[in-house]
């Protein structure tokens, strides 16, 4: 079975390291499972219309699975019609990351 590679981002100024995790971990092995999980306030970083969200868009095309917590973005305010695309929106950041340990998959902060 492949890994399967659970991201959780919480700092909006932590993108540009996780998008070099998720590059590196798809170069070392292809087919890798990758989800990230983004909650807190890093939602703000990819819902401006620039490079990190076009970033976010690019790798959630090539099957990076993109979850940004419902609550998270009402906190801030973040229109959830505006989603990067090919993202898709959790109800709580909080137990997506819960529920997808519990199935197996491996927690990385970066």
């Amino acid at each position: 079975m492949s890994q399967r590679l659970l991201f959780h981002i919480d700092d909006p100024g932590r993108w540009p390291l996780l998008y070099g995790n998720l590059r590196n971990a798809q170069a070392a092995e292809p087919g890798v499972s990758l989800q990230v999980v983004a909650n807190v306030s890093a939602p703000v970083a990819v819902w401006a219309m620039g490079r990190w969200r076009e970033d976010c868009e690019a790798l959630a095309q090539g099957g990076v699975d993109f979850a940004f917590c419902r609550n998270s973005l009402n906190a801030l305010g973040l229109n959830p019609d505006c989603l990067p695309a090919g993202t898709r929106i959790v109800a709580a950041g909080v137990l997506a990351l819960a529920h997808a340990q519990q199935h197996g998959w491996s927690y990385l902060k970066p």
